[in-house]
């Protein structure tokens, strides 16, 4: 028989996860320390890190901003200093303002892809050293976007840059880290019911910003609704298990069906 538990199972096995004081990384947090997972729960906000951690067992909590490198550096070595391993990162971290192309700043422009660009690159470069030095392989799995791969939504160009960005990252490596036993693969979800995509549909309205475009029109979200953040952490929780173990540099929509509307 199967060994179901095996395939999808995490006992014995540490993953580093971004962005898990809320919404779709909590959700992660969450799946993975049921599936027997010992989960670093990082966030830029740290006491929704330690809220998150403190209620799973063998969770612990860390203070990250993906942005800053330093800042990065030390939460891997932290994580390494109190785990011993790593075997799995499922980077969630990111932020998506909305904003209009023609007045947006550069400023404004760099904000975002520091965060969602610079911060793919860091947490997904100390990864791939902290699995490398380990001789164990490992699995990486980025939360990137349907914007990432098509114009989904309107006055997102600058997310959605950031986000096609994350996917070629996430081919490229693939391709330099398989020798090394290390799988990189993307989800790409569609639109998720969080705290944060509330936020940035009430930062819009109050911008004077209307939200339009293909994922806004009739018929593009075939199921019907948005995602939960459990169906998107179970996504990832497939890429990252050994159920995937011959899958690498894929980007597995999670969507409803938009992409293929």
């Amino acid at each position: 028989m199967t060994d179901l538990a095996g395939l999808f199972g995490f006992a014995d096995r540490v993953v580093l996860v971004t962005g898990g004081g809320r919404g779709i990384g909590r959700a992660v947090c969450e799946l993975f320390v049921a599936a027997g997972a010992r989960v670093a729960v990082c966030d830029i906000d740290g006491a929704a890190a330690e809220a998150v951690a403190s209620a799973l067992p063998g969770a612990a909590a860390y203070a990250c901003d993906v942005s800053d490198e330093s800042v990065v550096v030390a939460t891997y070595n932290a994580v390494m200093r109190d785990f011993g391993r790593l075997d799995a990162l499922v980077h969630v971290a990111a932020v998506f303002p909305k904003r209009d192309f023609l007045s947006m700043t550069a400023a404004q422009w760099d904000a975002l892809q520091a965060v969602n660009t610079r911060g793919t690159f860091l947490v997904m470069r100390e990864a791939i050293r902290a699995m490398k030095a380990g001789g164990r392989g490992g699995a990486i799995v980025n939360v990137a976007s349907t914007s990432g791969e098509r114009a989904s939504i309107t006055n997102n160009a600058n997310y959605g840059a950031s986000k096609a960005a994350v996917i070629n990252l996430t081919r490229s490596m693939a391709i330099e880290t398989a020798e090394d036993g290390i799988r990189i693969n993307a989800v790409l979800p569609g639109g998720v019911a969080t705290e944060g995509a509330k936020a940035a549909n009430e930062q819009m309205k109050a911008d004077g910003l209307v939200l339009g475009g293909p994922m806004t029109g009739p018929g593009r979200m075939p199921l019907g609704r948005l995602a939960e953040p459990r169906e998107i952490a179970t996504a990832c929780l497939f890429l990252a298990s050994d159920g995937a173990s011959y899958i690498t540099g894929a980007s597995l929509p999670v969507d409803g069906g938009f992409l293929v509307s």
